[in-house]
Order: C-alpha cells, then sequence, then structure tokens
C-alpha cells in the first residue's frame, strides 16, 4: 500500500462520515433542498391550455395566508411555512415535514407573469399564467382587390 492510496481512502472515509453526520442532524434536507422531480417538496405540476399556464402545488393543511408567490424574471418563486402541531405526548411516528419551503418554477418566455392569478382551496394552491398577447395566435384578414 502506498501512502497516496491511503490518503485518498482515508479522505473517502472522512467525506463519507461528514455526509452521515449531515444526514443525522437534518433528515430531510436532501427533501427540501431539491428543486425538482420526485422529493421536491411541495409537489408541483404544471399544465398548458389554450391560453394560459396553470401551476398546481399541494399544500395540505396551510392556511393561504402562509403561502407567497413572487415573480423574478420569467420565474415564478412560491414559498410558505408549516408550522408543527404540537401535542400532549411525545411522537410516535412524525411523518409531516413543517419548517419553511420554496419553491421556484420557471415558465416559457410566453407566460405573462404579471397578469397571473392565483386561488386557494383543499390544500391546493392553482396560480394560472395567461399567455402574452403577442404569442397568441392571431388570426390575419386577407383582403380582396379587384383589378
Amino acid at each position: 500500500m502506498t501512502r497516496s492510496w491511503l490518503m485518498s481512502e482515508l479522505d473517502g472515509m472522512l467525506r463519507l462520515q461528514s455526509e452521515l453526520d449531515r444526514a443525522l442532524e437534518r433528515p430531510f434536507d436532501w427533501f427540501t433542498r431539491s428543486t425538482t422531480g420526485r422529493g421536491a417538496f411541495p409537489p408541483v405540476n404544471i399544465f398548458r391550455d389554450e391560453a394560459s399556464y396553470l401551476v398546481r402545488m399541494e399544500v395540505p393543511g396551510l392556511p393561504a395566508e402562509s403561502l407567497s408567490i413572487e415573480t423574478k424574471g420569467d420565474t415564478l418563486v412560491i414559498s410558505g411555512k408549516r408550522t408543527p402541531t404540537e401535542s400532549s405526548g411525545s411522537a410516535h411516528r412524525r411523518e409531516r415535514w413543517s419548517g419553511d419551503f420554496s419553491r421556484s418554477v420557471r415558465l416559457p418566455k410566453d407566460a405573462a407573469l404579471e397578469s397571473a392569478d392565483a386561488s386557494y382551496r383543499n390544500g391546493v394552491l392553482n396560480i394560472r399564467v395567461p399567455f402574452r398577447e403577442e404569442s397568441k395566435p392571431r388570426r390575419i384578414e386577407i383582403s380582396s382587390q379587384s383589378h
């Protein structure tokens, strides 16, 4: 065994130990830091119809007042906070996440974020973002001239 091989193995083990320590200290950190795909919190679906985009976010149990929506360029930033529910006894099992969250959703250039509106019902936040007028299809009339 060479000294460089031994040092490389030691570095790898120290990095692994550091990751394990971090995972035990904040077990759901990976879950809340994810920005897209499975594991991203809260889950978001984006649909497109003939007139707009619909951003749908599931945030059950949160009052609408705890949610915030901002725009930054072509991006929606949705954030909020779920406060932990206190109980008189100790937790036997705790799966419901609590704390701050923030999700950024980038939309295509044809989205008119300045005209977006939002509604919240039964734990589902819906943000409708219409298309920009200049990106909507329009019919061009053909004039006919007799000679």
